[in-house]
């Protein structure tokens, strides 16, 4: 028996080859998803995909979320080889991490147009196709708590980067975005899910965080730890399949209770 109720489902998802979109296109496989994989990276995406053991059920594309020419390629790609596409999950993102004093503009404009136009490319292509196809669909934006609170700058004390002014005003953006076509979407024409998670510190197993933020992180959160990578999979997929049919619009938060303070 699947654990998600995904089987046969084509879904796209970018940000493939980091953690989240690794753990995420694992699980999905596993319930016998399809998955039209992008990252920036196509030597990533390889890596992967033989780390994991992703199969023959997924495509592979090396994709600029920030381009908008590279995006419909993508879904033009994923159409070619699956002939429908049922779900987007916009996972890719990046940050800046030196002092706020210290932002250059051209990092300010990196990280909005990966996280904010980025999301916002992906959108508008997905969004397009369902339109012009009749077919229905369903999108999760990650977002992030820091969409939602500010980082608290006295638990990096070990760490050389801290989250930014810039990240946490992307995230939000999502959240936004993610209200704005879940209503214009449908009222556009498209028979859509808009909705979104944002995930609180997940502890990164393959390069850890200092002793210190995740002592500091755990002792301020309501449950004493950070997040497993696994534990934001859940939602991610409960949101996209038919559990969720009448759950649009939202941003459900994973985070131990970091907000609720």
């Amino acid at each position: 028996m699947n654990r998600y109720d995904i089987e046969g489902s084509v879904i796209l998802i970018t940000g493939a080859a980091g953690q989240l979109g690794q753990a995420t296109t694992t699980a999905a496989i596993g319930s016998g998803a399809k998955l039209i994989c992008l990252d920036l990276s196509m030597d990533a995406l390889i890596e992967a995909s033989e780390k994991n053991s992703w199969g023959n059920n997924v495509l592979l594309c090396s994709a600029d979320i920030a381009n908008e020419h590279s995006v419909s390629e993508a879904v033009k790609l994923g159409l070619e080889r699956f002939g429908v596409i049922d779900a987007l999950i916009n996972n890719a993102g990046v940050s800046a991490f030196e002092p706020w004093n210290q932002r250059t503009v051209e990092d300010f404009d990196w990280v909005t147009s990966v996280n904010l136009k980025g999301t916002f490319l992906c959108m508008k292509g997905y969004l397009n196709y369902l339109i012009k196809s009749k077919h229905s669909g369903s999108i999760v934006n990650v977002a992030s708590f820091y969409g939602v609170i500010s980082p608290d700058p006295r638990i990096y004390t070990d760490l050389n980067r801290r989250n930014s002014e810039v990240y946490g005003a992307t995230k939000a953006g999502i959240i936004q975005m993610t209200k704005y076509f879940a209503v214009n979407g449908v009222l556009d024409g498209a028979n859509v899910r808009v909705n979104g998670i944002a995930p609180g510190g997940i502890r990164n197993s393959s390069d850890p965080q200092g002793e210190d933020f995740q002592r500091l992180y755990s002792e301020r959160c309501p449950l004493k730890r950070m997040a497993e990578v696994e534990e934001m999979v859940g939602p991610m997929l409960f949101l996209i399949s038919s559990d969720a049919s009448y759950i649009n619009g939202q941003t459900m938060v994973v985070d131990g209770g970091m907000t609720a303070w």
